[in-house]
């Protein structure tokens, strides 16, 4: 007990057996003072729990029964013990096993064994029966013992004689036999035991011939033989018909008899052989046909008289032949009938010899083939291999795959044609019920990082139909950005089939360092399509990329698991370990990377030598050999930017022409002119420029070119032209800093420029926007020299 809380907790095992229940004094003291108590009485009872089993009593349980008890009868109650209380001591007894013929009855509440059907010591000597005695608890607990039944023979059962037909047999013998020659040996049997079933035989009479003739001289044997000092004479007496007595040797209720006549037939000298109606016998028979049906019925027969005229049948098997099992032939009228049912799947066609032996002294033989042929019986339903499948999927990929079915049918014609279908509806899937494929509905996505699980089942088209159990297929989706790797190998599909073992292998070496259970698991396998004849094994770069396949260079797209044992994941609770592109690509590449593309690493290369580039998941727009590369993805988007800009060029080359034309007809629109610092002071010794009228000779007409690609022009003790800079007479950009002059009056030209279209030197007023083309005084224009960075005078 808590001394603050006063929880009571159980300290030790409780055993409701042993003790059931506790009376506990509880004290409560306060903290005052003086101390103040108080009692309380607690009472605990122990509930049962199931954890004593059931246990029989009064073991061995043990009988001995005459085969002809009068049934029903009571043999034993059983009893058993529980030390356990209420439902979980309430007892029911079973019976296990041994009671397969339904003989015995057992009460499954008073335990009460009886006989209730009648006993054949003959047929079953004994029986052991398994009892199993079950308690009411949860879980049920049992206990098991044996009731041994021991069954007395009663003579009950007369000799029957072997190869009697319709209670006669037939000997034949030569009428050249001699005194003690055997006519034929008679065999009794007698299924009782001991000197219930030992038979005995007596030669009772003649009906037919000489009395004396023949005897038995063994009465435990049954041999008929020539009696001595006699000599048949077939030409006297053709024919005796005999009655033979078999006998047992019980006394309760007394010997059991059983007669046949014998008939014993004279003949003359064996010289034909039996001859069957037909060299070959066919016959159908259906697999479900039960045991003694009649297959066929072969028949030979014999010219000779009497003895060396009849005929006995045997079979003849092949080595190997497994015949035996299942037919059996009837030694007098050749009858092949059902020893066994039959089951096609295991066999479908029997062949094998039947002989026809004649009775003469020397037999003489035959023999003829038989065929049967077993036809099918639709009992056999679909079976899925494997039936429990494990498939991992790109959330967005609704074209691949996930799994064909495979389910099949021994039985044949419609009962073998299986058919697929959802045994608990899928609303993201797809099944085709012939194929068997399994994919993702065109258009749907599944949910990343989630599991399902799918069923089927197979039904055959048989009558009655046959439908499986349910097959399991297992689906992760997962991101392919996070998850799948890619590699270019230069190799064709059919090679890299050939070698699909050892890539898996070569790539999880890898890994098993981090990983020693990984797996690495082939995702699909991609042709990939570039340039060159297809005789070429390398992808030539640039944009000529044309949609041809050469049959040597494909892309294998995989994912990496940390555990193997994840193919086996029957739990869908549980997630798949997936390697993320992380970890999985910087253990294949070198150098490392996390991400993008880089050639395999040294190990990698020496593994499997024809891989070129690992990369994570990328683009495997992969085109087949019929697919145009115009209409690829990446077709389409070069086609698109080639003619945007064919467009764009067109319009400038339209805008360009039209702008040289416009501006030939008259001079470009001057820009607000700039007064340079050095208009008024110019530099000593800097070339000049004869204004307008000017009539100086030796005017400098050199254009001189300044750091920043500025060019002045200065006129003679007036302004100074500084030009922005030297272009071609095609550019129609505005220069960035015109020539300007600093005006003495607002009617002045103010400004020069030069005409970019003709490269003449104009004035102009930056106030009025006047301008005039600048002249020599011979009239001239002044012409601005681009080239030669100068200006010239016309």
């Amino acid at each position: 007990m808590d001394p603050t809380t006063g929880a009571i907790t159980v300290g030790a095992l409780l055993d409701r057996e042993t003790l059931a229940s506790y009376v506990l004094i509880c004290k409560a003291i306060d903290q005052g003072a003086p101390a103040l108590t108080g009692t309380a009485t607690l009472t605990v009872g122990i509930n049962d729990l199931n954890d004593n089993p059931p246990v029989f009593i009064n073991e061995p349980y043990a009988d001995t029964l005459l085969e002809n008890v009068t049934v029903p009868v009571s043999l034993f109650t059983l009893a058993a013990t529980d030390a356990d209380q209420g439902v979980n001591a309430r007892l029911l007894f079973s019976i296990v096993s041994g009671n397969g013929q339904a003989k015995f009855h057992l009460d499954p509440v008073t335990g009460v064994f009886s006989l209730v059907a009648t006993l054949d010591r003959d047929t079953t000597p004994s029986y052991s029966v398994v009892i199993k005695v079950t308690d009411g608890g949860s879980p049920a607990l049992t206990d098991q013992t044996t009731v041994s039944v021991t069954v007395l023979d009663v003579n009950d059962n007369a000799p029957a004689f072997v190869a009697a037909v319709n209670g006669l047999i037939t000997f034949y013998i030569g009428e050249s036999a001699s005194p003690g020659d055997v006519v034929g040996s008679l065999v009794a049997f007698d299924p009782d035991y001991g000197d219930n079933g030992k038979v005995s035989y007596t030669l009772n009479d003649t009906l037919v011939g000489t009395d004396n003739h023949f005897v038995i001289r063994d009465v435990s044997q049954g041999d008929i033989s020539v009696n001595n000092g006699i000599s048949l004479d077939r030409e006297k007496v053709n024919n005796y018909l005999l009655v033979v007595i078999a006998c047992d040797a019980g006394t309760d209720p007394g010997p059991l008899c059983t007669q046949v006549q014998v008939n014993v037939l004279l003949q003359d000298a064996n010289d034909n052989r039996p001859i069957f109606d037909q060299i070959l016998y066919q016959a159908d028979v259906s697999e479900d046909k039960p045991v003694d049906y009649v297959v066929l019925q072969v028949v030979a027969h014999d010219n000779d008289a009497v003895n060396n005229g009849a005929v006995a049948y045997s079979l003849k098997l092949p080595s190997g032949s497994t015949a035996a099992q299942f037919f059996v032939i009837h030694p007098s009228t050749g009858i092949v009938s059902l020893k066994q049912q039959l089951d096609r799947e295991t066999a479908d066609r029997f062949s094998f010899n039947v002989v026809a032996t004649d009775n003469g002294n020397t037999a003489l033989s035959s023999s003829t083939s038989v065929v049967i042929t077993v036809k099918d019986v639709n009992d056999n339903a679909p079976t899925f291999n494997p039936d429990f499948i494990v498939a991992a999927v790109a959330y967005n990929d609704d074209n691949k795959i996930l799994s064909t079915l495979s389910a099949t049918d021994p039985d044949l014609e419609a009962g073998s044609k299986v058919t697929y279908k959802f045994y608990k509806k899928a609303d993201d899937f797809e099944l085709e019920q012939n194929a068997g494929t399994v994919k993702v509905i065109v258009g749907r996505q599944l949910k990343v990082d989630s599991t399902y699980e799918l069923q089927f089942v197979a039904a055959d088209n048989g009558y009655p139909t046959m439908t499986s159990s349910p097959a399991r297929l297992r689906v992760d989706a997962f991101d392919s950005n996070t998850k799948l790797l890619s590699v270019d190998l230069s190799m064709s599909e059919e090679q890299f089939a050939a070698k699909t073992a050892l890539f898996e292998s070569s790539m999880a070496k890898q890994y098993a360092s981090k990983y020693p259970k990984v797996r690495v698991i082939i995702y699909d396998v991609i042709r990939r399509t570039y340039d060159g004849s297809t005789s070429t094994t390398a992808a030539p770069t640039g944009r000529k990329k044309r949609a041809t396949t050469d049959g040597h260079r494909i892309t294998v797209r995989f994912f990496v698991v940390q555990d193997s044992a994840d193919g086996e994941l029957t739990d869908t609770s549980k997630a798949r370990s997936f390697v993320p592109n992380s970890d999985a690509l910087p253990a294949i590449t070198d150098p490392q990377k996390t991400s993008g593309c880089s050639s395999a690493n040294a190990n990698v290369q020496a593994a499997f030598p024809e891989i070129i580039t690992t990369c994570s998941q990328r683009d495997t727009n992969a085109t087949s050999d019929d697919t145009p590369w115009i209409s690829t993805t990446t077709g389409i988007a070069v086609t698109t930017v080639v003619c945007v800009l064919a467009v764009a060029i067109i319009v400038a080359i339209i805008v360009l022409i039209w702008c040289c034309c416009f501006s030939k007809k008259r001079p470009g629109t001057p820009v607000k002119p700039y007064v340079s610092p050095q208009a008024t002071s110019p530099e000593p010794g800097r070339p000049k420029l004869a204004a307008t009228g000017d009539t100086g000779e030796g005017a400098d007409k050199t254009f001189k070119e300044s750091n920043d690609l500025r060019r002045e022009i200065q006129t003679p003790s007036k302004v100074e032209v500084v030009i922005e800079e030297r272009r071609p007479q095609n550019d129609f950009r505005p220069l960035r800093r015109p020539a300007v002059l600093k005006p003495e009056k607002e009617d002045y030209y103010d400004g020069r420029a030069v005409d970019p279209a003709t490269g003449k030197v104009y004035e102009f007023n930056s106030k009025t926007n006047e301008r005039r083309w600048l002249q020599t005084p011979e009239g001239g224009a002044v012409m601005s020299d681009v080239e030669s960075e100068s200006f010239k005078y016309e």
